[in-house]
């Protein structure tokens, strides 16, 4: 995103995450200061976060973070922008800096059925038929997307 980033990330408690984005945010600010000879202040406030605790909430905060740039109308479709992880899921392309998500390998027993799964989860009709709106789906809309998360993951 032009103005702002997303994370979803699994720590093990509430002080790890601080110490992960203290790393991030100190770690870029001393690459945006040599690189560009920057002095004074680098972030306009604290950062956001929120936690995460039910594996359906988990799955709608990772297609939020995917569809975000497709509602914000930088790109038509989540695999043109370079800047997510729906390439390394959806495709199998290489990226270095993700972890692979611990729910991936729930989706099928071999990439191909994975692949296929995650796009299936991501860009199903309910969602396609909103992938424009500022608010991403309604209360049944995400209801039904729990009921089908629910269904794949006994599999």
């Amino acid at each position: 995103m032009s103005n702002h980033i997303h994370f979803l990330v699994k720590t093990g408690n509430a002080s790890g995450f601080s110490t992960f984005m203290k790393s991030i945010s100190l770690a870029y600010y001393y690459y945006f200061k040599k690189k560009y000879g920057w002095t004074g202040y680098f972030w306009q406030g604290r950062y956001k976060s929120q936690p995460v605790g039910k594996d359906e909430y988990f799955l709608q905060c990772g297609k939020y973070i995917e569809l975000n740039p497709v509602r914000a109308k930088i790109v038509k479709d989540p695999q043109e922008y370079p800047y997510s992880s729906y390439n390394y899921y959806a495709k199998r392309e290489d990226n270095d800096i993700i972890t692979e998500d611990f729910f991936y390998k729930e989706l099928g027993d071999n990439n191909k059925e994975r692949q296929k799964e995650y796009k299936s989860i991501l860009i199903d009709e309910i969602i396609s038929e909103s992938y424009n709106n500022p608010v991403w789906g309604s209360p049944i809309q995400r209801y039904r997307e729990g009921q089908k998360t629910r269904r794949k993951m006994k599999r």
